[in-house]
């Protein structure tokens, strides 16, 4: 019922088990659909440091990187490649 996901990515997240729910319907979902629809995106680096399954997975993905969020240009930067990726189709 959806075409797109995006998924904030953050040290809460990985443990949470709802996530890890939601994570693995994208994925299923993906696959029938043969196109992308799961879009991380990250607060902090715990994705990447994270031995949890899902975040293992979502590693190999072009994660939205919001860490340096203070920061308006890298904010910017960062939030017009997500809007991009989201745009288009496959």
């Amino acid at each position: 019922m959806r075409d797109k996901v995006v998924l904030i990515f953050s040290k809460n997240a990985i443990t949470s088990d709802w996530v890890e729910d939601e994570v693995s319907t994208a994925f299923e979902e993906e696959r029938r659909r043969t196109q992308s629809m799961l879009f991380p995106i990250r607060l902090d680096d715990a994705a990447m440091e994270a031995g949890e399954a899902c975040a293992s997975k979502l590693r190999f993905r072009n994660i939205g990187d919001f860490t340096r969020w203070k920061d308006h240009e890298a904010y910017k930067e960062t939030f017009d490649r997500v809007l991009r990726d989201l745009e288009v189709e496959g």
